[in-house]
């Protein structure tokens, strides 16, 4: 039955001409390996497109960031270039801390005193001038004062400003006490001496406040100015600049040195992270506050120096101003000295007459050097007091004040210290000469035969010779009296006894001295006698003719 077809089969096709065979059919496990081998292929090919990709964007971002870094460093060689030129322009912050913040990489910024390197060294550098002219360098010190006290005010806060504070206080109280020291030596030794303690005060007090523009109390003085005494050893660092170009590299070293301590309270400066130096935000109202200060203190000072003299200071009194202190100063150096008619070398005798007469002097120099300072001189007051406190220790005897009142009450009737020094000095040699005649008076060394009015001891000298000495010792001081006070030396006075006298011509200084020249002191007296007994005689014609 081979010839036989099956029913149903599927013909088989018969290949025609040029017709290639297909291949046998595939079973299905050679087809799901042959799945898995394509998916394994576009794998592989997406990985590397990955891996491509990602090289690029390494090799990107190398070259992005070689060119930052080219970049900086060019803006960082730029801005040293900018910092070594040193110009107006630089900020502070760049010139303490350097443009880049580099210098405090290690903490935060602490303000110093010595970051003000030129105000610094020019306070640190101040002495007393010695020339007496107070109120200059008052306005020398206060404006050193001020321009410091002002950057502590503008860059600290806190405690750090507190710590700045009391830095420039200690160095201003040095350098006020060396200016008391030398050009107001004078007027403090003089005070010290009468026992002046409250002016001593309102001196401390007035200076500091013609520096600072501030009022002090006394025991706030007391306080100050113990800060300006050398002690053993100082904190305070002195701040002295080389010479050799290192100036603010050693400032900013300080600085450095400051703000070692990281971040506490007063830290005004912070370095951020791009190495820029920024101000801290709560700093705002303590500023505004430390400028208020100034503008009190700048108008407190607007009349300093030539005498402002509503100025008050503690306690409501009146300030000193440095011109009143500097005149006070040159009347107390002729006090102290040569003007001490009660302590002159030149004056040896002690008899009652002589002293209270020489006190009466000292007393009308005192007036009138409160005269000539006009009435808006504060020092006035106090400087007639402390005379008189000084004249008054020699008051202790009755002949003394009997001449001393004689003698001043002329003076204040007539306002002629010429007239006063003058009836005073005959008022004095006439109450002498009598006592000298009085047997009791003369038990006393003081009217011994041989003592002189001026001279405790005449020597071989005449009594005549010892005033006409005396007279010109008294000219010759008042001169200088004159020039200590600023007065023309030619409004001097000329000493001589009054024409009426009986004794006038003998011992008239001046023009009158060569009539006499020469001559013995019997025929001069009997001369004397002579025109003393013509003006008796004259007066008394005059009243019979009358």
């Amino acid at each position: 039955m081979a010839g036989v077809k099956e029913i149903g089969a599927a013909p088989t096709p018969t290949p025609t001409k040029n017709q290639t065979p297909s291949a046998p059919p595939m079973s299905a496990s050679d087809a799901a390996a042959a799945g898995r081998a394509a998916r394994k292929s576009a794998e592989l090919e997406a990985g590397q497109v990955m891996v491509a990709q990602a090289a690029r964007q390494a090799a990107e971002a190398k070259e992005n960031l070689e060119k930052e870094r080219a970049e900086q460093e060019n803006d960082y060689e730029r801005e040293d270039q900018t910092e070594k030129r040193d110009t107006s322009e630089l900020s502070k912050q760049s010139k303490w801390f350097g443009i880049d913040g580099k210098l405090l990489e290690n903490g935060d910024i602490r303000w110093v005193l010595e970051m003000e390197q030129e105000l610094f060294e020019a306070l640190l550098k101040w002495m007393p001038s010695g020339n007496g002219d107070i109120a200059k360098q008052l306005d020398e010190l206060s404006r050193l004062y001020l321009a410091l006290l002002e950057a502590i005010l503008t860059h600290t806060m806190g405690d750090e400003q507190a710590a700045q504070i009391a830095r420039l206080d200690e160095i201003l109280a040095q350098k006020l006490t060396l200016l008391m020291e030398t050009d107001l030596k004078e007027l403090m030794d003089f005070l010290k001496q009468t026992g002046q303690t409250d002016t001593l005060q309102n001196v401390k007090s007035s200076i500091y406040k013609q520096t600072t523009g501030t009022s002090i109390s006394a025991r706030a003085a007391d306080r100050f100015y113990a800060k300006g005494k050398p002690a053993g050893s100082s904190n305070l660092r002195f701040f002295m600049p080389e010479s050799n170009g290192k100036d603010s590299s050693r400032a900013r070293s300080t600085a450095a040195a400051y703000s070692s301590h990281g971040a506490e309270e007063g830290s005004i400066y912070k370095l951020t992270e791009g190495r820029n130096v920024r101000m801290n935000q709560a700093f705002d109202v303590s500023r505004k506050s430390g400028e208020m200060q100034m503008s009190q203190r700048n108008q407190a000072l607007s009349g300093k120096g030539g005498g402002s003299a509503n100025a008050s200071i503690s306690g409501g009194r009146t300030a000193f101003t440095g011109n009143d202190l500097a005149r006070a100063n040159r009347f107390a150096a002729h006090i102290n000295g040569s003007g001490n008619l009660l302590n002159h070398s030149g004056i040896s005798a002690r008899n009652e007459e002589v002293v209270g007469y020489l006190a009466a002097v000292t007393s009308i120099k005192g007036e009138m050097y409160a005269a000539s300072s006009g009435r808006q001189n504060a020092m006035n007051v106090p400087i007639k007091s402390a005379v008189n406190q000084m004249v008054d220790y020699y008051l202790n005897r009755k002949g003394i004040y009997k001449v001393y009142d004689y003698t001043t009450n002329v003076y204040e009737k007539t306002g002629s210290s010429q007239r006063a020094m003058e009836e005073g000095l005959e008022y004095a040699y006439r109450l002498f000469q009598e006592k000298k005649e009085n047997t009791e008076a003369q038990k006393q060394a003081a009217y011994l035969e041989q003592a002189g009015f001026f001279q405790n001891l005449l020597k071989n000298q005449s009594i005549q010779s010892d005033l006409l000495r005396g007279m010109r010792l008294l000219e010759e001081n008042w001169r200088d009296f004159l020039k200590s006070i600023g007065e023309n030396e030619k409004k001097g006075i000329s000493l001589k006894m009054q024409k009426h006298s009986p004794w006038g011509i003998l011992l008239e200084p001046g023009e009158h001295r060569s009539i006499f020249r020469g001559r013995s002191p019997k025929l001069l007296l009997s001369e004397a006698i002579a025109v003393a007994v013509l003006i008796v005689v004259y007066l008394c014609y005059r009243l019979m003719v009358g």
